[in-house]
């Protein structure tokens, strides 16, 4: 894996996620998703709470996953502040040297870009669930992270309700479904 290759996905992520949340109604905020009591707003909520933890352990500073209500009333524009401050910060020269810190414990910056790309990536996935829409993930990068988190110990995060239990998915599936059910999500 390149340093490129996470910093890649995770703009087009936040393109597809862009493209989802323009125009939400107040009504589709409250829509329920795979996440365990998260609607739409809350979910919403939680990834760009991640994404600004995320970018400030890049910048060398603590932040916890919930930054409370950073939605408003304008998703799209609270997502692209938060997605443009995201991806320069892996940008800059060094980012993926070191380690990063989290309430959650210390990675290298190499893992942190990967868990950064899945909170984006699987997050867009549980909002268009709930809205109905498919929102396919790019098979390369769900092999990608397949990879990373199939390699990571989960019963720690599911013992703290970070995670579901694992769904069960046929050995005929593949990466991304592999992914989404390891980490608790039943694949459409």
């Amino acid at each position: 894996m390149t340093d490129s290759a996470p910093t890649t996905a995770l703009e087009g992520a936040y393109d597809r996620a862009a493209t989802l949340v323009d125009g939400l109604s107040p009504g589709q905020l409250e829509a329920s998703t795979p996440c365990a009591g998260w609607d739409v707003r809350a979910t919403l909520n939680h990834t760009l709470g991640a994404a600004r933890m995320f970018t400030l352990a890049n910048e060398g500073r603590s932040a916890g996953e919930d930054a409370g209500e950073l939605v408003g009333d304008d998703p799209r524009a609270a997502l692209a502040e938060v997605a443009a401050a995201n991806l320069a910060s892996w940008r800059r020269p060094g980012s993926f040297d070191g380690e990063r810190s989290f309430p959650f414990g210390t990675f290298p910056a190499s893992a942190a870009a990967l868990m950064n790309l899945s909170e984006v990536i699987v997050h867009t996935w549980d909002i268009g669930v709930a809205l109905g829409v498919d929102v396919p993930i790019d098979p390369a990068v769900g092999e990608m992270l397949y990879e990373f988190y199939r390699q990571v110990p989960l019963d720690g995060p599911r013992a703290h309700g970070a995670f579901a239990a694992e769904i069960e998915v046929g050995a005929d599936a593949d990466a991304t479904d592999h992914l989404l059910a390891l980490l608790g999500r039943r694949p459409r």
